[in-house]
């Protein structure tokens, strides 16, 4: 009996796949006996350097492996520029909660309004200020008995991020905007950073690749070896935002009123990571 056309497929496939893992085996094979009339400086074979050779390994699927291991002095380098922060993001939100959905989002609403009078009052502009999310929820009474729950009233929801441009008034806008927003205020989180940060990643990368080379020059230099030309390099950049720190003061001021919240921005880091190949001579 003939097998099903169905069940033959699958052996065909691989028939057909072995094939070109062949045919483009035979072509490499090729490439490189062609290009191994000579060896020049600089690690090439018959003007074809090694990394180019790994390269086309690679396109055809194959493992670079086959010319004999990985090549060159592999490296990792590490480069982190600080700079102080000049713009800080604060997180705020307000939360309302009634008997009825009119109830709770007039509190919200009231609260929202009076916090944003206080922070352009504080010379904060409104291109400066995003709503970040409204929501308005259910909220329910569980009886644990029966397992059934009751509707008790609603709560609405409402966040805003603010960019703030004067850094040494944050402590104090902060303080504001609480005092304006009153019980429904909820200060989320605060984060500080460089509104132009190209120049501090430009001068991260250029660390990165100087520890790049010292390493490699380390690694040659052990090894009685030459570092030879830069073949690759890939890198990969992680912003860190600085690190905050809010000191909320429970004492009292000279003049006897509440002192002053206090924050501290730290330093904005931009860190990038770079793996670089040079050959050897």
């Amino acid at each position: 009996m003939k097998t099903p056309i169905l069940k033959r497929i699958p052996r065909s496939l691989r028939a057909v796949r072995s094939g070109l893992v062949v045919a483009a085996l035979a072509a490499f094979v090729l490439v490189a006996a062609a290009c191994a009339d000579g060896t020049g400086g600089g690690g090439t074979t018959g003007g074809i350097n090694t990394a180019q050779l790994e390269s086309l390994a690679r396109s055809l699927g194959l493992s670079p492996s086959v010319l004999g291991g990985n090549t060159g002095i592999h490296v990792t380098g590490a480069g982190t520029a600080s700079a102080k922060p000049d713009i800080a993001v604060l997180s705020l939100s307000v939360e309302g909660q009634g008997r009825t959905v009119a109830e709770a989002n007039a509190i919200a609403a009231d609260a929202m309004a009076a916090i944003l009078s206080a922070l352009r009052g504080a010379g904060v502009d409104d291109d400066d200020m995003k709503t970040q999310g409204f929501s308005i929820q259910p909220e329910y009474a569980f009886n644990r008995e029966d397992g059934t729950r009751t509707l008790t009233g609603y709560r609405v929801s409402n966040s805003l991020v603010v960019t703030l441009r004067d850094i040494d008034a944050v402590g104090s806008i902060i303080d504001g905007a609480a005092a304006a927003g009153g019980d429904a205020t909820r200060i989320n989180s605060i984060g500080f950073r460089v509104e132009d940060g190209v120049a501090l990643e430009e001068e991260a990368r250029r660390l990165a690749l100087e520890d790049a080379v010292a390493k490699a020059d380390l690694f040659a230099e052990a090894t009685g070896v030459s570092r030879g030309k830069l073949v690759f390099i890939t890198e990969s950049s992680f912003p860190q935002f600085a690190r905050a720190e809010a000191a909320f003061s429970t004492g009292a001021s000279i003049s006897g009123a509440p002192a002053p919240t206090e924050i501290l921005s730290g330093d904005f880091d931009v860190r990038v990571n770079v793996q670089a190949v040079f050959a050897i001579d």
